[in-house]
């Protein structure tokens, strides 16, 4: 029986732990997406830290989406890429010292004097991994994009790739390092004219800036930066700041996926929670049997039967050749809880241990023997007397 509990309970967690495994090589084989979130909104900062060769922060601290840039790899031999930092240096006209620039200004006072109150770009489309032929992962972008107002003829918006948290191969360590930067400007920026484009980020582009989702598909996040003015400005403003994870397995899944896995461990509790309760029930139910010699002329055993939450039933009781019992063995009957005491005499002693079978009863847990085994009386009586050890115990094993 508790073999066949156990097998059952082990497919159980098999099926469960294997539901999910499913799920993810069904979303490898076509790709996980997920839908742009909403604008952030208009107060809310771009916090750009271009760090020191030191891999240190340098500028008064703000809350908003955190962006670092890394543009000493030359300088140190680091591994992380500086290409895209130093391109970014040049399009905000710095002199490339280490610094924090909030919604690309230099002063914080300044950006959030700048800042517009409402919104200006909607955007709306899907972020999606995808399976190229050669087997590696590409990342699409389906975009519907939308100004709001009539924007300058040099808005742009730049997608960055940032990972949550890195490590140069010096044991440099940094957070949201900017991995790639991808401007784009092929849209339209008249007042409600929808533009539908999709930007693509081919394997090997990804892999040249160390992004590789397959192998760590967690840690990532995807920026989309805005920047320009209304139309007739000349202000290099942020217009419009959209900010999320990178898609996972997880983003691909409804709650009906859950729905077996959950029945499944739901299951297993249950099954496992019987089995339990049953194994207490019995092991709290067992009767506690001792067993020792009290004479070795006439050879006499006491037993004392503690009974447990069960009361239970004494049915019969044999000895093995040579041993034999002097007068017969009456049915005893002991309510749960308690305990009884009876002597069983031998017609005479033997040199060989004596084998004894008792024959239990017990209400719900059902019946048994119980095989107790105990030395020549002479032995185990000269060894109580000389205090070398207890008398044996007829407890079941």
């Amino acid at each position: 029986m508790r073999a066949t509990m156990i097998l059952v309970i082990g497919l159980l967690v098999l099926g469960t732990l294997n539901a999910p495994f499913s799920e993810a090589a069904s979303t490898e084989e076509t790709g996980v997406s997920k839908a742009i979130p909403e604008a952030q909104a208009p107060s809310v900062l771009l916090v750009e830290s271009f760090l020191s060769p030191q891999a240190e922060r340098v500028g008064e601290s703000a809350e908003g989406v955190q962006l670092t840039w890394w543009p000493w790899s030359d300088e140190t031999g680091s591994n992380w890429p500086d290409d895209d930092a130093k391109a970014r240096i040049g399009q905000l006209g710095l002199s490339g010292e280490a610094g924090t620039l909030y919604n690309g200004q230099i002063d914080l006072q300044t950006a959030t004097a700048m800042q517009f109150q409402t919104l200006l770009i909607e955007l709306e489309g899907t972020i999606e991994l995808v399976r190229e032929e050669t087997g590696d992962v590409s990342l699409s972008i389906a975009v519907e994009l939308t100004p709001l107002v009539n924007l300058s003829d040099s808005t742009v918006v730049s997608i960055l790739i940032s990972e949550d948290r890195s490590m140069d191969h010096h044991g440099r360590v940094t957070e949201h390092l900017v991995r790639d930067m991808m401007p784009q400007v092929g849209f339209s920026v008249d007042a409600n004219n929808v533009t539908k484009t999709t930007w693509k980020v081919p394997s090997t582009h990804l892999a040249a800036a160390g992004i590789d989702f397959e192998e760590q598909p967690h840690g990532w996040h995807i920026t989309f930066a805005f920047f320009g003015d209304l139309e007739g400005g000349e202000e290099n403003r942020l217009l419009g700041l959209y900010h999320t994870s990178a898609p996972t397995s997880w983003d691909s899944t409804a709650p009906s996926d859950f729905f077996v896995p959950m029945f499944l461990l739901l299951l297993c509790a249950v099954v496992a929670s019987g089995a339990v309760m049953g194994s207490f029930k019995r092991e709290k139910g067992m009767p506690k049997i001792d067993a020792q010699w009290t004479s070795s002329e006439p050879p006499s055993i006491q037993f004392r039967i503690l009974a447990g939450t069960q009361p239970l039933s004494l049915t019969g009781c044999t000895t093995v050749d040579p041993w034999a019992i002097r007068g017969g063995f009456k049915q005893v009957s002991i309510p749960a809880s308690r305990s009884h005491e009876f002597a069983i005499r031998f017609k005479q002693a033997e040199p060989e241990d004596c084998h004894i079978s008792l024959s239990v009863e017990v209400e719900e847990l059902g019946a048994w023997t119980q095989y107790l085994r105990l030395a020549s009386p002479h032995e185990a009586l000269r060894s109580v007397e000389i205090g070398e050890h207890e008398p044996s115990s007829g407890e079941d094993a």
